[in-house]
């Protein structure tokens, strides 16, 4: 199963890079306290840098709001993982932990302001790809029973289930979600504000570094450039999948909720 992205997106976005953190054998169901401190910190620290800054006249902010009207998108109605996390620090929101992993995932998005996905790998059905959409793919939000069409030519992470995330970071979908039960998993770092290689894979060390320390698993990453346009997850993942149509024993927990 590999992850690709295609020639049409970076010849559009030609500062892009996308870091994959491949990560094997982890355990996600522990609450880590030091995860959760390390979180509250910079929660605490870009709510005071930001209490009388615009968010969006920060460089990488910027980049991708840039990026989001490229293709009709508002990034004031539909803000991208970086945005949407320092809107809410800066608005005195508390911070909601979760599990390890997606702490860190977070903790990556504030401390570096570069957005940052995870996804359960095993979830994944066949090749994951970064594409234009061609209208009417399925996207079934993370934590919703709602199924949604896409437009055509959104920036989306599509598999034969549907689409698993829309407009490039904006919000990930139910299936690949990351929960205390994922075994193997990886984060996407994205990078449109042409930020050196060099520097790009240092930030990708640290993160596995920390991913490593306080969690475990086993680590891979990649950088994926148009030189380099793809890399093999290392994992089979689902069989089938339609993100179209949601079983009723899903439907009665969600309504439940």
């Amino acid at each position: 199963m590999n992850l690709t992205i295609d020639e049409n997106i970076f010849k559009q976005y030609t500062g892009l890079k996308v870091g994959v953190i491949l990560i094997r054998n982890v355990n996600n169901t522990r609450r880590i306290s030091y995860i959760q401190s390390l979180l509250r910190g910079i929660w605490a620290q870009r709510q005071k840098e930001f209490e009388d800054k615009d968010i969006h006249d920060e460089p990488y902010i910027k980049a991708w709001d840039e990026a989001f009207g490229m293709f009709g998108v508002s990034p004031l109605k539909h803000q991208h993982i970086v945005a949407k996390l320092l809107s809410r620090a800066k608005g005195g929101e508390e911070v909601a932990h979760k599990t390890a992993l997606e702490d860190l995932c977070k903790y990556f998005n504030l401390k570096y302001l570069l957005p940052v996905r995870g996804k359960d790998m095993d979830w994944l059905c066949g090749d994951l790809n970064l594409v234009y959409t061609k209208g009417g793919e399925p996207f079934r939000p993370i934590n919703s029973i709602e199924v949604y069409n896409a437009g055509e030519g959104e920036v989306s992470y599509m598999d034969k289930g549907g689409i698993v995330q829309r407009y490039w970071n904006y919000r990930e979908c139910e299936r690949t979600k990351l929960t205390m039960r994922t075994v193997n998993s990886m984060f996407l770092v994205e990078d449109l504000s042409n930020m050196h290689l060099d520097k790009f894979g240092e930030i990708l060390r640290e993160m596995g570094m920390n991913i490593v320390k306080y969690i475990g698993g086993e680590i891979e990453e990649y950088i994926l450039t148009p030189e380099n346009p793809s890399v093999d997850l290392g994992v089979e993942g689902r069989r089938t999948a339609d993100d179209s149509k949601i079983p009723l024993q899903e439907k009665a927990y969600f309504l439940k909720i």
